[in-house]
């Protein structure tokens, strides 16, 4: 069966666990080179199968993957991690902007009690990695030719289902989650305008 992904670059935020890590696999497996972004290669789950680094799975199973330790709500983090990921595969054609943080789950408070730096922080990671993961994979795609497949680029934007409904005690983060929800959105819109112009 042919890999649906062969030679395609994929940078993964949030790759160190959970659905990162699981897209960073499944990409891998699929024939893609793997670019694995978090702020560190290991996890703090519980999960026994996470303990193994996500790109040394990567390349024990024969693929080909590297760590790029990232803070994704950091614009210069985010533009040396798509300068990184040419620099070791020469383009990028998937960005998942997958990383996210859930830091109410940890103290759930009602709004009046929420503090602003857990609310600074949760729209840093959640939304605004968004923006920038889209900016800098966009401007990289642009400039580079066509894939062998005839694709320029594709991005993969992740939210919340909070996003769509809300939760009892989460209230003050559903608002949040249809932000980055409009944002996936908007990006998405504005990428299909800039593929049809060029």
């Amino acid at each position: 069966m042919a890999q649906r992904l062969f030679n395609k670059v994929a940078v993964v935020t949030g790759s160190s666990s959970g659905i990162g890590r699981a897209i960073a696999l499944l990409y891998a497996k699929e024939g893609a080179k793997i670019v694995c972004a978090d702020l560190k290669p290991s996890a703090n789950a519980l999960v026994p199968e996470e303990a193994t680094h996500t790109h040394d799975s990567i390349l024990a199973a024969g693929g080909q993957a590297i760590f790029i330790q990232t803070n994704v709500s950091q614009a210069t983090d985010m533009s040396a991690l798509i300068e990184k990921a040419v620099e070791a595969f020469g383009r990028v054609d998937i960005m998942v902007n997958n990383a996210g943080i859930s830091l109410e789950s940890r103290d759930p408070q009602p709004v009046h009690l929420t503090s602003e730096e857990t609310w600074d922080t949760t729209l840093a990671v959640n939304t605004k990695s968004v923006f920038l993961g889209c900016k800098y994979a966009t401007a990289q795609m642009l400039k580079q030719d066509l894939h062998e497949s005839g694709d320029r680029g594709w991005i993969v934007n992740m939210s919340s289902i909070m996003g769509l409904v809300g939760a009892q005690d989460k209230r003050r983060f559903s608002n949040l989650g249809e932000a980055s929800h409009a944002k996936c959105y908007q990006r998405a819109t504005v990428l299909r305008k800039e593929q049809s112009v060029s």
